[in-house]
C-alpha cells in the first residue's frame, strides 16, 4: 500500500493515477493527503506519514514541485521537514517535479486531445522542465477564440495524467524517475 502526500489534492489524485498505471495494478491500495501549499506539507507531512505507516501502507511518496527553487534545495528540505522527522528510512520516494507536475503533461500535450477534443496542441516540448510556470502555460496554449481557457487545473488535471505516454514523460523529465524507481522496483531515492 502507498502512502501520497503532495502540496494540493490533485497532485495526490494525478500520482494515485501514474502508480496504477506504472504498476499496471488498478487495484493497488493507497492513502493520500493534499495540502494547502507546501508550508502547511511541510508543517504536517512527517505526522501524516506516521498515519500511513499504521494503515499499512509500505511504500510513501512526497511530491513537493521545486517552482523556480532548486530540485536539489527542495528535495534536501522535503527531507530535513517530512522523511527524518518521520524516521521510515526505507522505501520512500521524493518527487521534486521541476517547477510543477504539470510539466509532465506538457511532455505528452497528445494525451490532452483525449479529454478536450476542441484543443488539437501543435507545440512540442522536448524540455518540458524548463518552462518557468507549466500550469500557466498549457492555460495560454489551450485559449480558444474567446480568449478562455480550455484547460483547467482543477478539472482536466487527473483525467489527462489517465492518457500521458508514460514512457515519453519518463523520457522528457527526469524528475520522474524516482517514482518509477520506487513503483517497479521498490527503490526508496535515499541519498
Amino acid at each position: 500500500m502507498y502512502g501520497i502526500i503532495a502540496e494540493d489534492k490533485s497532485d495526490v489524485e494525478v500520482l494515485k493515477v501514474i502508480v496504477k498505471r506504472l504498476a499496471n495494478n488498478q487495484s493497488i491500495s493507497m492513502k493520500g493527503k493534499g495540502y494547502h501549499g507546501c508550508g502547511e506539507m511541510l508543517r504536517k507531512g512527517s505526522s501524516q506519514l506516521k498515519v500511513f505507516l499504521k494503515l499499512g501502507c509500505q511504500r510513501f511518496i512526497i511530491c513537493y514541485d521545486a517552482d523556480r527553487s532548486s530540485p536539489c534545495h527542495r528535495y534536501d528540505e522535503a527531507v530535513a521537514k517530512i522523511i527524518t522527522p518521520f524516521g521510515h528510512k526505507d522505501k520512500y520516494c521524493v518527487l521534486v517535479p521541476i517547477q510543477e507536475i504539470e510539466a509532465w503533461i506538457l511532455a505528452d500535450l497528445q494525451a490532452v486531445t483525449k479529454i478536450i477534443p476542441s484543443w488539437v496542441p501543435t507545440k512540442i516540448y522536448n524540455h518540458p522542465e524548463s518552462v518557468n510556470d507549466p500550469k500557466e502555460a498549457l492555460e495560454k496554449l489551450s485559449r480558444n477564440t474567446k480568449k478562455r481557457p480550455r484547460y483547467s487545473h482543477a478539472t482536466h488535471h487527473v483525467k489527462i495524467a489517465e492518457h500521458l505516454n508514460l514512457s515519453r514523460v519518463k523520457a522528457k523529465c527526469k524528475s520522474f524517475l524516482p517514482l518509477e524507481n520506487l513503483v517497479l522496483k521498490g527503490e526508496g531515492n535515499i541519498k
